[in-house]
C-alpha cells in the first residue's frame, strides 16, 4: 500500500477519530484501511499526539530541520534586535546581517544569499517580521471611538467652567502643503499598457502651514513654513516683501516643517497677538495632538508664561476629536487645490513644461482659502455628531 503524506492537522484529526472508533470497539486495522493507511502510521501518530499539536498544521513534518547557523548566537543577535527596536530605531534584514558578522566573524565567510536566508530563518523562529512604520499602534476603530469618548467625558466639564469663554478654547495643527499638486492618476484609453503623465519640475516642493481656530469660530493667522534657512535669503529679502505677510506669518525651516524653535515663534507671533483681548482671570485653553515639537519643555514653559493651559490630544484619536481633522483641514486645502488647478490651466496646455509655483503665489492661495473658511464650519468642527465638547 502507497504511503501517504499528510499534514500534521489531518494526522491529529486521524488520531482523534481513531480514538472515538476504537471505543466503539472497532480494530485499529480497519480504521487504518479504511483511511489507506498501515496501522504503525497510526500508532505513531498516537505516541506524537502532543508534539503534533504543538506543531504547525500544515506542515507535513514535526522535525524542526538542520540547526541553524546563527542557533549559538541566537540570544545575544535577538537581544540586541530588541533593545534597537524599543529605542525606535528602524532595523533591515542587512542590519541583523552585519550584527551577525560581528558575533561570528566567519559569517561573513558566506554568500549574500546564504547570509539573507539565515538571518531571514532566525527572524522567523522569533516572529521577528517586516512591518510598516506606524508612529501608532493600529488599534481595532471602537476602540479608538471609545478612547475619544472617555477623552471628552474629562474635556467637557473643562471647557464648559463658568469662567472659560469658547473664544480662548484653541485648536491647532499643521498640514503640509506642496506648491505643485499634479495628480498621480489621468483619463486615458482603456487598454493602453502605458499612462504617460506631466509634471512640473520640482514637483516635490513642499511647505507647511500651521492653523489654530477658537470654539466660538475664530480663526487665527496661519503660520507658514517654507525649506531654507531661518536667517536665510528667503527669510531676510523674499519674507518682507510679500504682498500677504500681514494676513500670515512666514519663515524657515530646514525640512519646512514644524520644530521646537518654530514652535515658540508660533507661540509669539500667532496666540500673544490673539490673547491681548483676553481679560485677566480668564483661562485659555490650548488642544494639540502629541507631536512631539508641540511638547518641548521650552515650548511648555512658554505657553505658561502666557497663561495658556495645554492638553494633549490622545494619540490616534485626533480624525475624531481634533476639530482641525474633523471639518476645517479638508474643505481648506480643497481650496488651496482649487486655486493650483486653475493657475495650471491658465498656463496653458501646449506648455513643455510646467513650473511649480512661487511661494509668493503659494501664499497667496493659502491667505484666501484661509479666509473662505466660515465661522460656521469652524463653529461645527467642534462639535461632531456624537463626539461634541458642548451640549
Amino acid at each position: 500500500m502507497a504511503r501517504k503524506r499528510l499534514t500534521n492537522g489531518q494526522k491529529l484529526q486521524i488520531v482523534r477519530d481513531c480514538e472515538q472508533r476504537l471505543a466503539n470497539n472497532e480494530s485499529l486495522r480497519s480504521i487504518a484501511r479504511s483511511y489507506g493507511l498501515q496501522g504503525k502510521q497510526i500508532r505513531n501518530w498516537r505516541d506524537k499526539q502532543l508534539l503534533l499539536a504543538n506543531t504547525k498544521s500544515t506542515k507535513k513534518s514535526t522535525s524542526r530541520g538542520a540547526k541553524g547557523r546563527l542557533q549559538e548566537y541566537e540570544d545575544e543577535i535577538m537581544t540586541w534586535a530588541f533593545y534597537q527596536r524599543d529605542a525606535g530605531v528602524p532595523l533591515a534584514y542587512k542590519h541583523l546581517v552585519i550584527k551577525a558578522g560581528q558575533v561570528w566573524p566567519e559569517f561573513r565567510n558566506l554568500t549574500d544569499s546564504q547570509q539573507y536566508h539565515t538571518v531571514r530563518r532566525l527572524c522567523q523562529r522569533n516572529k521577528f517580521a517586516i512591518r510598516r512604520i506606524t508612529h501608532t499602534s493600529q488599534t481595532d476603530p471602537n476602540e479608538m471611538v471609545l478612547e475619544a469618548q472617555n477623552w471628552l467625558a474629562i474635556m467637557r466639564p473643562i471647557v464648559s467652567a463658568p469662567d472659560v469663554q469658547q473664544k480662548f478654547i484653541l485648536n491647532m495643527d499643521q498640514t503640509p502643503m506642496f506648491l505643485s499638486m499634479c495628480p498621480h492618476s489621468s483619463l486615458n484609453l482603456q487598454g493602453e499598457r502605458t499612462v504617460n503623465g506631466r509634471r512640473t519640475t520640482d514637483s516635490g516642493s513642499r511647505f507647511t502651514v500651521t492653523c489654530t481656530v477658537s470654539a466660538n469660530g475664530d480663526k487665527l493667522k496661519p503660520f507658514l513654513i517654507f525649506k531654507g534657512e531661518r536667517s536665510g535669503r528667503i527669510a531676510t529679502r523674499e519674507f518682507p516683501t510679500n504682498p500677504c505677510r500681514e494676513q500670515v506669518v512666514l519663515c524657515c525651516q530646514k525640512k519646512a516643517w514644524q520644530d521646537g524653535v518654530n514652535m515658540e515663534d508660533y507661540v509669539d507671533k500667532i496666540l500673544v497677538p490673539y490673547l491681548q483681548e483676553k481679560a485677566n482671570g480668564v483661562p485659555c485653553l490650548l488642544l494639540m495632538d502629541d507631536f512631539s515639537a508641540h511638547w518641548t519643555d521650552d515650548v511648555k514653559e512658554r505657553l505658561e508664561e502666557i497663561g495658556i493651559t495645554p492638553y494633549k490630544i490622545p494619540p490616534g484619536c485626533t480624525y475624531l476629536v481634533q476639530p482641525l481633522d474633523v471639518g476645517i483641514c479638508k474643505p481648506f486645502k480643497d481650496q488651496v487645490r482649487s486655486k493650483w488647478w486653475q493657475w495650471m490651466m491658465d498656463q496653458g496646455a501646449d506648455r513643455s513644461t510646467f513650473v511649480s509655483a512661487s511661494r509668493e503665489l503659494g501664499t497667496k492661495w493659502v491667505s484666501e482659502s484661509w479666509e473662505a473658511i466660515t465661522e460656521v464650519t469652524i463653529r461645527n468642527a467642534w462639535r461632531k455628531t456624537g463626539l461634541s465638547y458642548f451640549s
